[in-house]
């Protein structure tokens, strides 16, 4: 028997007003008067079909991305705590981190809505761009923006499958009729209409772009998320296992490293930065343009500095999604065991990418000495911690002045990169016994860690430091399992604070232990899956008792 949820529908004519209020990636969209508008003769011109397609690639960059990642993906999967001044200040995500999330948690209410909401403007585009007959809009170019849309549904679908399991599958623009969706019985069915769309979406999409389309998807994003999906599904007992579908991933991610269109970017750091977007290493970001009008959602920046930065007198942020580590104080949050298997003991002595990623006592940043503020002299001698854990995200901050408001940061989000590309194929390949092969792509990414010698940028990571040599030796291993969790340990310190850690636990049945040792309970069967936001449930009685296990 399915489950039914009810998905809200939207005015067609005013998403077409709104499509012209938004520019979502950097130069995707030349507007037109919001008067020239009526609901005959908004998609009837290539002008019109662009813009469509740019509000569908809008609803990335919203909370989905800038606080679902870190919440879910760093704090659940404990590489941070929740942060901020006290438990109580956006205590969902205290929860969350907890594992006693409600199904009324605002958080996962969110996600569900902004991901159908980006669904919803894929199907526009795939429904009413094919009949568009301008001259303009030419067959190559009517294929590629449908590409496009396919390969955003399959990334929303995804954002929902990882968090919620089985979820309702939209393929079009429904009807008054039409509203109540079947949830499907298995995820199978989920990941099948992914894999559909990525693998005809790859067959449209160029390599690359140039010009004002750099941004858009390509065929390397679009088969990387697709061997994504293949390697969410290959690992037995998982809640998102369908079969092993190991050789997919190997031959998928071998094409996007034969492709020769990707690199890894020789500073790592840069690619963290304005000067850096849209590099050598990135498959997919999702864009964000500084400047514009508005708060968070109505401007086309991006929050995720806001909700990290530190909330001292010289940074803007809230503090949230902070890292534990040994200087953090015993008994953090009542919790006994809060250090245990903490990220930043996790990193190999030497390893530059802690300095890079992680904030802690002896670091500077923009000039300003961490966890401390100036004294009444100008000078970082009145020591002030920053976080109560003693830790902050490095990583993605940029200097205030190059912010342009309040949660309107003008740096891409990474939703892949090439690095996270090549560990998928170094698990791949292990997974198949193909050790050499899996050792190749796995040395690519350390060796670019170590050789940097802790050198191409100052703590403060604004010019160029000394060089200092620094310690590098290439994995070995062949024994199968054991590399298996080099790699995976690989991906925790490499992808650190990109939203992945906790969807690793959770796909290769490693969660359970290692939470439970942080003193985080997490119960297999329960704890893999978020609920089913109850606002859905209470829309529609048929999907009443069919929650996710647990809840």
């Amino acid at each position: 028997m399915k489950n039914k949820i009810f998905i809200p529908l939207l005015s067609v004519l005013g998403l077409a007003v709104g499509l012209l209020l938004l520019q979502a990636c950097k130069d995707f969209l030349d507007k037109k008067p919001i008067s020239d508008l009526t609901t005959s003769n908004f998609y009837t011109t290539q002008a019109d079909a662009l813009a469509a397609l740019t509000a569908a690639y809008d609803p990335m960059g919203w909370d989905i991305q800038t606080m679902g990642e870190w919440e879910m993906g760093d704090v659940v999967g404990g590489d941070a705590d929740k942060g901020s001044t006290d438990d109580q200040d956006f205590a969902e995500i205290l929860n969350m981190q907890r594992f006693n999330t409600l199904a009324s948690n605002s958080e996962l209410n969110a996600r569900w809505n902004q991901a159908y909401q980006g669904i919803y403007r894929c199907n526009l585009v795939l429904e009413r761009v094919p009949p568009i007959t301008d001259p303009k809009l030419t067959d190559d170019l009517k294929n590629r923006i449908l590409a496009e849309a396919k390969f955003l549904r399959a990334g929303y679908n995804f954002y929902l499958v990882k968090a919620f399991g089985s979820v309702p599958i939209i393929t079009k623009v429904l009807k008054p009729d039409e509203v109540y969706v079947s949830r499907p019985a298995n995820i199978k069915e989920n990941w099948d209409q992914m894999e559909q769309d990525l693998t005809e979406a790859a067959t449209a999409l160029p390599l690359s772009y140039s010009g004002g389309d750099v941004g858009r998807a390509t065929k390397g994003a679009a088969n990387a998320l697709l061997a994504k999906c293949y390697i969410f599904q290959s690992t037995p007992g998982s809640v998102f296992f369908t079969s092993p579908k190991w050789q997919q991933a190997a031959d998928k991610t071998a094409e996007i490293i034969n492709s020769g269109v990707y690199s890894l970017d020789p500073t790592y750091i840069k690619q963290f930065t304005l000067e850096g977007e849209n590099g050598p290493e990135a498959v997919f970001e999702i864009q964000a343009v500084g400047g514009t009008n508005g708060w968070h959602l109505d401007n086309q920046g991006q929050a995720l500095n806001q909700w990290i930065s530190p909330r001292t007198k010289e940074f803007s942020g809230w503090g949230f999604d902070t890292p534990i580590g040994p200087k953090t104080v015993d008994n953090y949050g009542g919790n006994a065991k809060s250090k245990v298997n903490n990220i930043v003991e996790d990193f190999e002595p030497g390893d530059p990418r802690l300095s890079m990623e992680i904030l802690q006592e002896g670091d500077t940043i923009f000039g300003q000495r961490y966890n401390y503020e100036k004294d009444a002299n100008g000078q970082y001698t009145k020591y002030a911690p920053w976080t109560r854990s003693n830790y902050s995200i490095r990583k993605w901050l940029i200097p205030e002045s190059q912010l342009s408001g309040a949660a309107n940061s003008p740096l891409n989000l990474k939703m892949i990169r090439y690095a996270d590309v090549l560990l998928w194929n170094a698990e791949a390949n292990n997974e198949l016994g193909k050790t050499t092969e899996a050792l190749t792509s796995l040395n690519l990414v350390r060796k670019r860690a170590f050789d940097l010698k802790k050198a191409t940028y100052a703590p403060d990571h604004t010019k160029p430091a000394e060089q200092v040599p620094n310690p590098f030796s290439l994995i070995t291993e062949t024994d199968q399992a054991k590399l298996r969790d080099i790699i995976i340990h690989e991906r925790r310190i490499e992808l650190a604070y990109e939203g992945h850690r906790f969807f690793d636990l959770v796909r290769t049945n490693r969660a359970e232990a290692f939470l439970n040792a942080m003193g985080r309970p997490f119960k297999k069967g329960k704890s893999d899956l978020f609920p089913i936001p109850q606002a859905e449930i209470d829309k529609n009685k048929n999907l009443q008792g069919h929650q996710n296990p647990g809840y």
